[in-house]
């Protein structure tokens, strides 16, 4: 590592791994590719975090084993007592991806990076050197006051809904969400006493209402968990139900593209909390340099640290207005129709918890049918209670690890 007047950097980190800093970067594009990132550095790493308006927050962590190298000196860190052990500076994410990427596209040798930060009223430094010639970019930084958390901090004690999902088949749903422009969304999670597990996205789009029912197969639903008023006695035949803008929630979709698990938890007031881990080993990049480099006779395929923990990614996401009754009718009388399963209707009364509008009737309804990991399609008008429709089996979801 090369610095200006051989100065020493109170921060100082080097990788080669320049391929996935930019898959896990990409990730906060839809919370604004040219806002202001703010940057945590510590000794476990560095967390990008983003808001927007109060309602979503994504924090993204690399963690120090990506680095070859890894320099944190805590005594230069802020020097505010509750951040002693810390350094922050803000920047624009997309000037970040832009250097990273005009750097990666030497297909033919191994591009060394160097992070490099002093402190306050310093640059942010990158230095790209390969066997040829060493670049230097420097970024203006400046500081901003601590986000107000208070709003979107999942209250640990007052935990409804707990699950977790394989991370592929959550991308397909809400790929699949966003192909029939849903607008509202809610999430519909019930636990039976026979032990089936139920969990839906109900969608409210132009077409109408509509449903996603993800199998509930244990290598795909692995983990669901609801839990009566005390937060503790797990609860059985109540649904939770969820409510958010779709337009924010699918600000998640890219994390979870790269995904191999994701951890939903839903507190008493409506907030998810969205944990996403991508493991090392399932990380593929949907660019053509992979298989460049692989045919490249004088490029390595670089592999990552194996105590690398992977892209850990947890977003916030403030729920919507509280659900009214004729919506929550709504929403169950749309879970009560026929895809393959024989739910009972639950009274209104039961909800646990809510949150949400009033939708109309139509009904696109897209659930298991069969095959537990397939995806079926089914569409009718949701005014005829007997409602008739043709359903046609999609492929097996997709899997892109």
């Amino acid at each position: 590592m090369r610095f200006r007047d051989n100065q020493i950097a109170s921060f100082s980190a080097t990788t080669v791994h320049l391929e996935h800093i930019t898959t896990a970067l990409q990730c906060l594009t839809p919370f604004g590719i040219k806002e202001d990132v703010l940057i945590y550095i510590d000794k476990d790493g560095l967390s990008f975090v983003r808001e927007n308006n109060h309602s979503v927050k994504i924090q993204l962590l690399l963690s120090r084993e990506l680095f070859m190298s890894y320099c944190f000196d805590e005594i230069n860190g802020t020097e505010d007592n509750n951040d002693a052990n810390n350094m922050k500076l803000c920047v624009k994410i997309n000037h970040i991806l832009d250097s990273v990427n005009v750097a990666n596209r030497n297909l033919d040798d191994i591009v060394e990076c160097t992070l490099s930060y002093d402190g306050e009223g310093t640059p942010f430094v990158l230095i790209f050197e390969d066997s040829m010639i060493s670049e230097r970019v420097e970024y203006s930084t400046f500081l901003i006051k601590d986000m107000d958390n208070s709003d979107l901090q999942i209250i640990r004690d007052e935990i409804v809904l707990e699950c977790i999902i394989k991370g592929d088949v959550l991308y397909s749903a809400l790929q699949d969400l966003k192909d029939i422009n849903c607008k509202d969304c809610y999430i519909y999670a019930k636990t039976k006493s026979n032990g089936e597990n139920i969990f839906c996205f109900v969608s409210k789009s132009d077409l109408g209402m509509s449903k996603i029912k993800l199998p509930g197969v244990r290598s795909i639903l692995e983990k669901l968990e609801i839990y009566e008023s005390d937060f503790a006695t797990l609860c059985y035949d109540v649904p939770v139900i969820g409510f958010f803008d779709f337009g924010t929630f699918d600000k998640i979709r890219a994390s979870t593209k790269i995904a191999s698990k994701v951890l939903f938890r839903m507190d008493s007031n409506g907030l998810l909390s969205v944990n996403i881990l991508s493991q090392t080993d399932n990380v593929i990049i949907s660019d053509t340099r992979n298989s460049n480099r692989s045919n490249s006779g004088g490029a390595k395929q670089l592999q990552l640290p194996k105590d690398y923990p992977g892209i850990v990614i947890e977003v916030s996401i403030l729920g919507k207005e509280e659900l009214d009754e004729f919506s929550i009718h709504d929403v169950e009388k749309l879970m009560e129709t026929k895809t393959g399963t024989d739910d009972k209707h639950v009274e209104n009364h039961n909800i646990k918890r809510s949150l949400g509008l009033t939708v109309n009737n139509n009904l696109l309804d897209l659930s298991t049918d069969g095959n537990s990991n397939a995806i079926t399609r089914t569409d009718g008008d949701s005014e005829d209670e007997n409602r008739a429709g043709l359903t046609q089996s999609a492929n097996d979801l997709p899997l892109f690890f």
